[in-house]
């Protein structure tokens, strides 16, 4: 009996050992006969011939070539410019302004016979731009026709003055350097006597009448307002930045009658004063193939350089002629389209334009801002990389837009220095054929996929 239950029992636990073998067996069997490596997921539901491929290109044609700037918008800037520069490659480039004044006082009575004694002109100075080594000479005209604020100027007004220079001023530009008047230190200004060479401009102002006095605008109708201007240098030279409305910027008179001696009045430059620049450039004196390119309109020169000038100097056209046979392709979507422009000079004469902006032709030749930038802002690009001395911009929407409405005219872009009405800045690019194959070439980087 008792071999019986022994026999018994160990055939129970055969019977359960075999069970659970079994079962880790099953198991193991089961997870592995499910198991498919993650990259082979889904190719049953997306076989390799649908699977979206995306693609890279900086073949399209872009070409480039640049075109003298007409004029840019010059009134009520946040700083006026004077100067003179001599650029190696892009010629003479001279800076002066128009300014009025406004009465520190209203009502003010210069009685007693008042006498002149000095008229001077103060400018505070905001920055330059160029070498401030070299001498300038400044003149100082009183101007004969008026200007007014509400009115739109642009940087190659001409306004008739009188023949008289009241400065005629040899100095070397100091704009980090305090100066003492009267034993009082002053913040960086150039200080202009207007009196020493002739006193009819201190005596002019002081014959005023009350009814001269009475306003602002009554005043601006009896002085007009003067024109400061830069005699041309012979080599190098500097553009000069001013804060016409900072408080120290101002013309003083100083005077006595015949009760008082040691007077004075500020004539003042507000926001009451409408002021304009002027730009002059001769590019006659520039580089052979800088001449060549932008004055005579020889356009396949920007195949190797191509230029850009602020203050009204040079812009360039950039444009893509065959953008629109992408469409050919049928389903194409753009990820990423970037307009790579690289500088030829490194490093760049008189350092780079901070910033440069890319906008689009219109038919009459006005321009428009891109979608790009609109929608992108600092992402759309146009800021100097000093380290690969380039400029990139993003034009995908721009590029999108092109394929997807190949029939629409398109009449290019246009390139300038950012805020060229007040910087001076120039720089030269390589063209999408540079006159040295290690050089980077201009050109349109597109990552695309094909859909």
């Amino acid at each position: 009996m008792t071999r019986l239950l022994a026999t018994s029992k160990l055939n129970k636990l055969k019977s359960s050992t075999f069970l659970y073998f079994s079962l880790i067996f099953f198991l193991i069997f089961t997870l592995s006969s499910c198991y498919k490596p993650a990259g082979q997921i889904g190719d049953e539901i997306q076989p390799d011939q649908s699977k979206l491929k995306v693609f890279y290109s900086d073949t399209s044609t872009v070409y480039a070539y640049s075109i003298p700037e007409d004029s840019v918008r010059s009134d009520e800037l946040t700083r006026n410019q004077l100067g003179s520069i001599v650029d190696p490659v892009f010629g003479n480039t001279k800076a002066s302004f128009y300014t009025q004044f406004a009465l520190s006082s209203l009502n003010q009575e210069f009685n007693y016979n008042p006498v002149m004694d000095s008229l001077f002109l103060y400018l505070y100075y905001d920055g330059f731009y160029g070498d401030t080594t070299t001498q300038l000479k400044v003149g100082v005209y009183m101007m004969e026709d008026s200007i007014s604020l509400s009115e739109v100027y642009y940087s190659n007004i001409h306004k008739a003055v009188s023949p008289i220079d009241y400065a005629n001023y040899s100095f070397y530009p100091k704009p980090y350097d305090s100066i003492i008047v009267d034993g009082d230190t002053l913040p960086p200004m150039l200080r202009i006597n207007l009196s020493d060479v002739n006193t009819s401009l201190g005596e002019y102002l002081l014959k005023a009448q009350p009814d001269n006095l009475a306003s602002n605008e009554a005043f601006q109708e009896y002085f007009k307002g003067l024109y400061v201007t830069c005699e041309q240098v012979g080599s190098n030279g500097s553009i000069l930045y001013f804060n016409l409305l900072e408080t120290f910027s101002r013309m003083i008179i100083h005077y006595h009658n015949d009760s008082t001696s040691n007077l004075y009045y500020n004539f003042l430059i507000t926001s009451g004063a409408a002021r304009v620049n002027r730009y002059e450039h001769d590019f006659s004196t520039g580089s052979p193939s800088f001449k060549q390119q932008v004055v005579d309109g020889d356009k396949a020169l920007g195949a190797q350089q191509f230029y850009i000038q602020g203050i009204g100097g040079v812009k360039s056209v950039i444009k893509l002629p065959f953008i629109s046979e992408w469409s050919n392709l049928e389903n194409v979507a753009v990820n990423e389209a970037k307009l790579i422009l690289s500088g030829s000079e490194n490093p760049p004469y008189n350092g780079a334009p901070a910033q440069v902006i890319l906008v689009r032709i219109k038919e009459d030749g006005s321009y428009q801002i891109l979608e790009d930038n609109l929608q992108f802002g600092d992402y759309f690009g146009g800021q100097y990389k000093s380290s690969v001395n380039q400029y990139q911009f993003r034009i995908t929407q721009y590029i999108q837009e092109r394929i997807l409405n190949p029939t629409k005219p398109d009449y290019g872009l246009y390139l300038y220095v950012y805020g060229s009405s007040i910087q001076p800045q120039r720089f030269i690019f390589n063209g999408n054929q540079p006159v040295n194959d290690t050089l980077s070439r201009l050109r349109l980087e597109m990552i695309y996929t094909d859909l």
